[in-house]
């Protein structure tokens, strides 16, 4: 048989009362401290998120904006480039028209010189045709 003494019931006596000690006085307060350091440093691990995820949106944000803003000063040089080649199409369409108009009237102006030149011709020869005949006639 077993002899429970009292000095065994003493010492699970002093066991119990130091377990309730220890955990009240001792593991009790490691534990909340614990508990507050893990909910503190998962607060700020989540807040941490939050603020990587809210730069990350706004660098999004931002590389959208370039591009709109790349694409719209593409779009607006396009639109002078189309712009300057219609002037320029429009300059050289009005410097054939005056050039032709100028190759018109200087074909029109030795025409008339011509023509001119061929009446004044014409005269001399009549009237050297009639001193050649008036001398031929005097011998």
């Amino acid at each position: 048989m077993i002899n429970i003494d009292f000095s065994a019931i003493v010492t699970i006596l002093y066991l119990i009362i130091l377990y309730i000690f220890m955990s009240r006085f001792f593991f009790g307060p490691i534990v909340r401290v614990l508990n507050e350091r893990h909910r503190l440093t998962e607060g700020r691990l989540d807040e941490a998120h939050k603020r990587m995820a809210q730069a990350e949106q706004k660098a999004a944000e931002y590389e959208n904006a370039l591009k709109a803003a790349r694409a719209e000063a593409y779009r607006r040089q396009e639109a002078v480039r189309e712009k300057a080649l219609t002037e320029k199409a429009e300059v050289v369409t009005k410097a054939k028209i005056e050039a032709e108009k100028a190759v018109q009237e200087g074909r029109a102006r030795i025409a008339a010189e011509a023509a001119g030149a061929r009446e004044s011709l014409a005269v001399e020869v009549d009237n050297l045709a009639k001193e050649l005949a008036t001398s031929i006639l005097r011998n």
